[in-house]
């Protein structure tokens, strides 16, 4: 897996938000990600001003410590403001940044997970990249089957 290097804009997203962490996902009876996920699905036509009605995102904010403790995560839709959030869902402001990005392909949402994990182990195994810590996301096109971009932030 080899990543590439980007910079993002400054977004604004609303969606649905749980806070987790990667321990609870572990076990189907404590997981939060996929009844997010269905939420934002059900919810979505309702976010005012939506960029696109083809894509969404996977939000990781508000790390305890790292991959290993608890964060947010939001299932959202990226907005052109913040004015007007649907009750029930939250709002973020997603800074700009560098990210390294990795492709996530195949059967969803496993390809996600498969590549989340090897994203650890890029990390783990003494990258020249820091993780940062404080904004990642999984990019969706629903126009690109089976295909997802996971841009993670670095130092």
């Amino acid at each position: 897996m080899v990543p590439r290097i980007t910079h993002r804009n400054e977004s604004k997203i609303i969606g649905v938000e749980v806070r987790t962490s990667n321990e609870f996902e572990k076990q189907e009876s404590s997981a939060r990600i996929p009844l997010a996920w269905k939420r934002f699905h059900e919810k979505k036509n309702r976010i005012p001003g939506r960029k696109s009605e083809k894509s969404y995102f996977g939000v990781y904010t508000s790390y305890q410590t790292d991959h290993n403790g608890e964060y947010s995560l939001l299932a959202a839709a990226e907005v052109n403001a913040l004015d007007s959030v649907p009750d029930g869902m939250a709002a973020k402001i997603v800074p700009a940044g560098k990210y390294l990005v990795f492709a996530a392909k195949g059967p969803m949402p496993q390809a996600v997970v498969t590549a989340w994990a090897q994203i650890w182990k890029y990390f783990s195994n003494g990258s020249q990249f820091k993780r940062a810590y404080t904004v990642d996301l999984e990019v969706y096109d629903e126009s690109k089957d089976n295909e997802a971009e996971i841009h993670v932030a670095i130092l």
